[in-house]
């Protein structure tokens, strides 16, 4: 019975930040995979940053626990709302949640075995993410295209020590709330000469209210916190300019490299069919981008 205390006492604690906005339809599927996780409740906490809800998301978060915070203004607060999260969190490590992602339900529990092999090194983690996309074909494309992205530079963590999430100039740069955010802050961790690791277990992303066409056409969306991104990096550190950023927006690197390197591409031949899609789709949403 002693040891079995010890066991909990020693497993690292997390505090789990979801930033919302009228999110009373995919909320509870998020908190519910939370609530259900195989891992100690005292060992985890769960916060919920709302901006300006019109709808039931307050009061769905209160009734599965979660410690709920307000921020005001126009949306998209985003990155605001992430970092009063981790200014309110008492865990150990963040995890860094969309409202539509549902954990499975090994996810902490794989991640504390992690931290306890690794002998708590890395600083941050990059977690699978599946796509649960508005049609089988479209979920199969995208979990295609996201297999060759886990921990390069397309990816982007969402688990962070605390302690190093506190250390980064910008937290999560508000400037970027609809632009690359989460790949800013990857670069801040960078800078900061942090240690990343990946888990085995994954997030699962309901996206079945996106359609095709409106997945290709809301990166116009990001337009101007793209420029800002770029503009930013090639005048604060140019060596992440030159090795990341020009990489992430790279025809090549995008449409082709990210696909072949380390021996990826024996994956691509039995599946071309799933590639051709995936260029298509992309050339599209360049084509978004370009025409802005």
């Amino acid at each position: 019975m002693e040891n079995n205390k010890q066991l909990v006492n020693n497993l690292p604690t997390l505090s789990i930040i979801i930033p919302t906005r009228n999110s009373e339809m995919v909320l509870p599927v998020c908190l519910r995979s939370l609530i259900n996780q195989n891992y100690p409740k005292a060992k985890f906490e769960i916060i919920v940053v709302d901006n300006e809800s019109s709808d039931k998301t307050v009061e769905i978060a209160k009734s599965f626990g979660a410690k709920v915070f307000l921020v005001k203004w126009k949306p998209s607060q985003v990155c605001t709302q992430r970092n009063l999260g981790a200014k309110k969190a008492r865990g150990k490590y963040l995890l860094f949640l969309d409202h539509d992602m549902e954990l499975s339900k090994n996810l902490i529990k794989n991640f504390a075995e992690k931290v306890s092999k690794t002998k708590d090194i890395p600083d941050a983690w990059y977690i699978p993410e599946k796509i649960v996309a508005s049609s089988p074909l479209f979920s199969k494309i995208r979990n295609f295209e996201g297999s060759f992205y886990n921990s390069t530079i397309i990816e982007a963590v969402r688990i962070i020590r605390k302690e190093k999430f506190n250390l980064t100039p910008e937290k999560y740069d508000p400037r970027l709330s609809n632009g690359p955010a989460d790949w800013d802050m990857d670069l801040q961790l960078k800078e900061l000469g942090c240690k990343f690791d990946i888990i085995n277990e994954s997030i699962y992303h309901h996206e079945e209210r996106l359609s095709y066409w409106r997945y290709v056409t809301k990166r116009k969306d990001w337009v101007k916190g793209i420029d800002l991104y770029k503009a930013k990096w090639e005048r604060r550190n140019i060596e992440a300019y030159n090795n990341v950023v020009k990489r992430q927006f790279g025809i090549y690197y995008r449409l082709i490299g990210v696909f072949v390197e380390n021996g990826k591409w024996k994956r691509l031949l039995p599946n071309f069919h799933l590639y051709l899609s995936i260029l298509i789709t992309k050339i599209l949403v360049g084509l978004m981008y370009l025409f802005k």
